[in-house]
């Protein structure tokens, strides 16, 4: 039979006095011990315990998660309580259990057994290693009872009883279970005395093991770092079956998903964390690079349907090991991976989640293998934005619909997807808007707690003017993932569109703080730092942005430059971005030609007039002259060719007569000319 060893919480559990009410009322017996499994079975599961066995009035469970064990107990308890009342006692214990297909062994089990049988009805008694990892986390309350002998346990057990409101607490003089028994011999008073001498020595080491504890969290949270933050690094792929390179990717995403949900701990996005696949960069310079404080990294071996699954966490200031877990998994038993390595981050950083958060820990969004891997594939594939990759996407995220119906995660997908062809494909926006939408409702019909849902809403909002659904669309994301990277992109463009500058800034710097090494983010950071005309920080980043760009983003790099030096105009520091823009689109002359008036370079002005009649579209020609002859300062043709304009579509941006015409701002034949003709500038 094949077995494997783990670290697990124990619990048991039995009815008081059972055999006693089954000689006298057999029926009511049976209808307690019902209602028992019935409340056992429900609130098990949905702590994500398992049930070893029941044995007549008992049970034996154990759980992955200490916590997830005593809140269990709790929930039991006042299940119990409740009239017709069932008197059941509670004991939980952790430690190291070997368990085959229907058993478990170990002295832990045995540990745990004594521990319920001294517990009364009504109560929970936890072993001192259960208290040692419930400490941190308010929301359950203890008291210290005593150190106990237990029978066949070699050394005495600090227990304590779980004080939460409802619960009872025993007395002492209550706790009688399984205890050794001393033998009444002459010298009795001597064995007394030495027995008591034995427990105040474990009472005095337990006393010196809590104290150190104390101080080491005191010392940790001395030197825990103000901004909690992690990166999630790609799991090495040991495996040699090509299929295991999704898994690695989708574990590395997924645990990223699960803890971006967390409010108290900043999580660096995917896009940033992928570019470290392969990479021979020690831990401390990934985590300078990241501005982060602790890493996460593991490694993945595939045999066939079997997963062997290590994980990690360093802190990044020491480069010590603060946690370390081996997980054998089958390909079923993936999805659990990410709730927890999660949890193990959370305990290991001694962060306190609220219900709901431990509760969004928890949740599997398929339980379908293929459903799962076709939706890796889609993702992939839309992370590529080009026309091909999206409507691939598409037809992946569609099979995995096929495959599970209630796959709430891959119908928001798909109207991402659906909605970025209105950029890469030109589909039309109005029918993408609606059948985007049709998909968003059924996702949310599903499951209303994922952030994606929101995020596209508030994105097809946005660009739809719709900036009050907007606005409470991304509100909605960020409650529910803190750390959605694309939902803070968003709302930075949102407050961008309706002018508010500042919020625009507040959002752009958290997205950059969470995806450090994108391009986008970056450059989005940049326009919000100008938008707040923040000139020092913003030409610090764009130079920082552009000593680690790729050649393919150099026409945007140049254009930022010219937008930060004509904003301050530093005409002379924009003309080489503006020579490098004008070769690829002939409407950047305008700015050109207008930067070399300015420096009273009349030459290269009137050369750049000259290229403009040459090369540029008639409905933009008069326009692009009036911009320059603006910079000679020509009034009379500034204004012959302001009055030319035809037929010419035309945005309104922020300072657009003080940038180009000021001097004529107060010319009436002027304003004439703008009054008719809505001269608007778009940059």
């Amino acid at each position: 039979m094949s077995s494997n060893r783990q670290l697990a919480a124990i619990m048991f559990t039995d009815i008081e006095g059972y055999t006693s009410l089954m000689q006298r009322n057999e029926k009511a017996a049976l209808a307690m011990r019902e209602k028992h499994r019935d409340v056992f079975d429900r609130f098990t599961e949905a702590h994500h315990g398992k049930i070893i066995q029941y044995f007549g009035d008992g049970t034996l469970s154990i759980f992955k998660s200490t916590v997830e064990a005593v809140d269990c107990a709790i929930q039991l308890q006042k299940a119990f309580l409740q009239d017709p009342k069932i008197p059941v006692r509670i004991g939980i214990h952790v430690g190291d259990i070997i368990q085959s297909k229907d058993d478990i062994i170990g002295d832990a089990v045995n540990v745990a057994s004594r521990i319920e049988s001294c517990a009364v009805s009504g109560s929970v008694l936890i072993s001192d290693k259960v208290h040692d990892q419930i400490r941190s986390h308010q929301h359950i309350q203890t008291k210290f009872l005593d150190a106990y002998e237990l029978k066949n346990v070699d050394d005495a057990i600090p227990i304590f009883a779980i004080a939460n409101e409802g619960l009872i607490i025993p007395k002492k003089e209550q706790i009688k279970g399984k205890l050794k028994q001393v033998k009444a011999e002459k010298n009795a008073p001597f064995f007394k005395k030495k027995r008591n001498i034995f427990i105040a020595a474990v009472l005095l080491v337990f006393l010196v093991f809590v104290l150190s504890i104390d101080s080491f969290k005191f010392n940790f949270n001395e030197n825990k770092p103000k901004d909690l933050s992690i990166a999630v690094l790609p799991f090495d792929n040991l495996s040699a079956d090509t299929n295991a390179e999704f898994f690695r990717d989708g574990i590395t995403e997924d645990i990223l998903t699960q803890l971006s949900k967390l409010k108290d701990i900043r999580v660096i996005s995917r896009t940033s964390v992928m570019q470290y696949k392969g990479t021979e960069k020690t831990i401390p310079e990934i985590a300078e690079e990241l501005n982060v404080s602790y890493i996460l990294e593991g490694s993945i071996r595939k045999y066939g349907d079997a997963l062997r699954i290590t994980a990690q966490l360093i802190n990044a200031a020491s480069d010590e090991h603060l946690w370390a877990e081996n997980y054998d998994k089958t390909l079923t038993d993936i999805f659990t991976i990410q709730t927890e390595v999660s949890k193990e981050i959370v305990n290991a950083l001694q962060i306190n989640l609220s219900f709901d958060e431990q509760q969004k820990l928890s949740v599997v969004p398929t339980k379908n293998i293929e459903a799962y891997k076709l939706f890796l594939e889609g993702r992939n594939e839309a992370d590529n934005r080009t026309r091909e990759s999206i409507a691939k996407s598409i037809l992946l995220y569609k099979e995995a619909i096929a495959l599970d119906h209630t796959y709430a995660e891959a119908y928001a997908e798909i109207a991402n997807s659906i909605y970025l062809e209105t950029y890469y494909s030109r589909r039309d926006p109005n029918e993408a808007s609606k059948l985007a939408r049709d998909y968003l409702d059924k996702a949310e019909a599903i499951n209303k707690d994922v952030s994606r849902i929101y995020s596209v809403k508030g994105l097809i909002n946005n660009i739809e003017g719709k900036h009050e659904a907007a606005e409470k669309a991304f509100q909605k994301a960020i409650e529910l993932s803190p750390n959605d990277l694309t939902a803070r992109h968003q709302y930075a463009t949102y407050f961008y569109y309706t002018g508010q500058y500042e919020k625009q800034l507040e959002q752009a710097k958290i997205a950059y703080s969470l995806d450090p090494l994108s391009f986008v983010t970056a450059n989005s950071y940049f326009n919000a730092l100008s938008a707040n005309r923040m000139y020092y920080d913003a030409e610090n980043l764009i130079k920082k942005i552009d000593a680690n760009s790729t050649s393919e983003n150099d026409f945007v790099i140049n254009r930022s430059y010219f937008r930060l030096y004509m904003d301050q105009k530093k005409y002379k520091q924009a003309i080489p971005s503006l020579k490098k823009l004008a070769k690829k689109e002939n409407v950047y002359n305008r700015f050109l030609g207008f930067c070399y008036a300015k420096l009273g370079d009349t030459i290269n002005a009137y050369r750049t007039i000259d290229t403009i009649r040459k090369v540029a579209h008639p409905i933009e020609k008069s326009h692009q002259l009036a911009i320059v002859y603006a910079g000679l300062q020509k009034r009379d043709s500034v204004l012959y060719y302001l009055d030319t304009i035809r037929n010419r579509q035309t945005k309104t941006i922020r300072r657009e007569i003080s940038d180009f015409f000021d001097f004529m701002k107060d010319d009436p034949e002027f304003k004439k000319v703008v009054a008719a003709h809505g001269i608007i500038e778009n940059r």
